[in-house]
């Protein structure tokens, strides 16, 4: 994140830079070549007295002459713009770097003491689940309630610690990854969810990829629950050697939501018994791997495209 910041960073001084040297430079090449000009016009005009072969000799002398030294004029501009926009390009970086340390520094704080504290909660969570299935009371209502919210809680949690590892972790490990073989395994798993729902896919997969197994897995996933919990019918997923697509029928995604649906804990169904945090998961996972992960719904269809 803070080192894309740091590239919007140069890339913005450099557009300030040669938004500001353009002009400056264009106008210093007018007024020299117009200032050369009328000087070589005077010359041209002492010339003319002289006889008229030798005339037209040091006329063409002084046509050369003057497009040599505007040629020369341009050379120099260009390199001395090229040359301000590399220093210009080098302090930024280094500027740059120190700007964004304390929030950097910061934010990594932040995210490791999500990271800690999700760690320390799980404890006394899971120390109230076992609780609960040892005192083995049934069809008790507030016992119920209070199994339902642990396990919210617990799912919550989880989230967070996974959001926050994520946002830790620079990097995985590249594997060749067969991956038709890899989702079939994972479509399998999920066929016990599926009782209801018409579930088609296309695979035109050919070897392996290089990719990191285990970011993909996750995100595979989280698109694919997400399309399970809100899928009404029908979710088709198609996979190449560079995108996956997940697509269900369903509520359309309105266009004001759509445009937040990857924020942390923002839900589209404000009564849906989720955190929010499994979409924003799964772009934290495709921004870390420098994947692109869209959606886009429309006619009571909502799909999620994955390049990588």
């Amino acid at each position: 994140m803070f080192r894309r910041l740091r590239i919007k960073l140069i890339w913005s001084a450099l557009g300030i830079t040669t938004a500001i040297m353009v002009p400056v430079f264009l106008a210093i090449y007018f007024i020299t070549t117009n200032l050369t000009e009328q000087r070589f016009s005077e010359l041209d005009n002492k010339v003319g007295l002289r006889s008229e072969e030798t005339n037209d000799v040091a006329k063409d002398t002084i046509r050369h002459e003057k497009q040599a030294a505007a040629k020369d004029l341009l050379i120099t501009l260009i390199l001395a713009g090229v040359e301000i926009e590399i220093i210009v390009a080098i302090v930024t970086y280094f500027t740059a770097n120190q700007t964004i340390k304390p929030a950097r520094d910061a934010y990594e704080s932040q995210k490791l003491f999500i990271a800690n504290a999700s760690h320390e909660i799980k404890t006394p969570l899971a120390a109230i689940s076992a609780n609960l299935e040892a005192a083995d009371i049934h069809d008790n209502k507030w016992i119920s309630n209070i199994e339902k919210e642990v396990n919210k809680l617990s799912s919550l949690n989880n989230e967070l610690l996974i959001l926050a590892r994520n946002d830790l972790v620079d990097e995985g490990t590249l594997d060749e990854v067969d991956l038709r073989a890899l989702v079939n395994d994972y479509v399998k798993s999920l066929e016990p969810r599926l009782p209801k729902i018409q579930f088609t896919t296309k695979m035109t997969t050919h070897g392996k990829v290089l990719i990191v197994a285990s970011d993909f897995t996750q995100l595979l996933g989280i698109l694919l629950d997400n399309a399970i919990k809100y899928s009404d019918k029908r979710i088709r997923l198609v996979l190449t050697n560079n995108e996956l697509t997940v697509s269900n029928d369903g509520t359309t995604i309105s266009k004001d939501d759509l445009p937040h649906i990857f924020e942390r804990f923002y839900q589209v169904d404000k009564s849906s018994e989720g955190a929010g945090l499994g979409l924003a998961i799964a772009k934290s996972i495709a921004v870390r791997n420098n994947w692109d992960l869209t959606a886009d719904s429309r006619n009571k269809t909502t799909k999620f495209t994955l390049k990588f």
